[in-house]
Formats: structure tokens, sequence, C-alpha cells
């Protein structure tokens, strides 16, 4: 009996101080990832850089890193391929599903968002849609550190070789 009772108070103290992830939706990182989406859909590559860390780097369906910096001349040239940009999720009206998970025992707060990314390409008039995939980490400045972008650009690729086979002819 005392196997049991012992068994049964050790297994609840370790079982209590325990702390799992806690998930948030409506945080002040998650409303944060919400304003890059509208900075995004307002062209404001500025809006989108204040939330990021000066020295933050992108990892865009890589394995390598870019600096923020030029992440946003490849997401700024969205709006001058595209016309009718919308990112959305759901029939909500949302933007994009966004919740930031934190690991407290590991130290760690991930923000990420999935949405489906939609356009029109000015040179083929193509509608375009992807599925995408961001994970935001979040560095000890409360400023996001780095990101991880997933995508298949395949589409929005066409419409680059569309608007350059345009201005070659």
């Amino acid at each position: 009996m005392k196997n049991i009772i012992f068994t049964i108070a050790t297994l609840s103290l370790m079982f209590s101080c325990y702390q799992g992830p806690t998930v948030e939706f409506d945080d002040e990182k998650s409303q944060a990832v919400q304003a890059i989406f509208d900075a995004y859909m307002a062209n404001d590559m500025q809006g989108v850089a204040d939330v990021y860390a000066e020295d933050a780097y992108v990892f865009s369906n890589s394995t390598d890193s870019i600096p923020i910096a030029e992440n946003l001349a490849l997401v700024a040239s969205h709006h001058e391929m595209f016309d009718n940009i919308k990112c959305v999720f759901g029939d909500e009206g949302k933007s994009a599903w966004i919740e930031t998970t934190t690991y407290k025992e590991e130290d760690l707060t991930i923000t990420r968002a999935w949405f489906l990314w939609t356009g029109v390409g000015k040179a083929s008039g193509v509608a375009v849609e992807v599925p995408t995939q961001i994970s935001y980490m979040w560095g000890d400045d409360n400023r996001i550190q780095r990101s991880y972008l997933r995508n298949d650009t395949s589409a929005m690729l066409k419409e680059v070789d569309a608007a350059q086979s345009m201005m070659v002819e």
C-alpha cells in the first residue's frame, strides 16, 4: 500500500511541475504578426520590417537563409507583379489563422500563421492561389529573430516568367 501511495504522490508531483506549452490567439505577438499582414496588404515594407530584429533572417522554402532586407525586397515585388492580392483563411474574413505557442522550459516562443495567398498576375491575367505557412521565432528583444516560410511558389514564378517575356518582346 505504501508503494502505491508513494507512486501516486511521485507521479502527481512530477506532472504538477511540468509546464507544457501554452497557445494564445490574441496575445501581443499574435497581434504583431497580424500587423505584418496589414502592412503587407498596404505594401508598407517598413511596417513589416518594424516587427523584425535588425539582424533577423528568413528561410524561404530553403535551408539557406537570407537577411530580412533581402526578403522584404522579394515580398515587395508581389505588389509589382500581382493585382488583387489577398491573404485569407476560411470564410470568416480573416487574413490568416495566427497562433502563438510559448515553450517555457525551452524559453522559446513561435507564432505561426496559415493562409491562402491569392493574386492576379499583371502580365498574364492568371489568378494564382498559394497555400502558405509561416513560423516566426521571437528573440529576446520581443522582435522576430527569424522566420520560416513554406509554400509552393511555382505559380508565382510562372508570373515572373510571363512578365520577363513581355519585357523582351
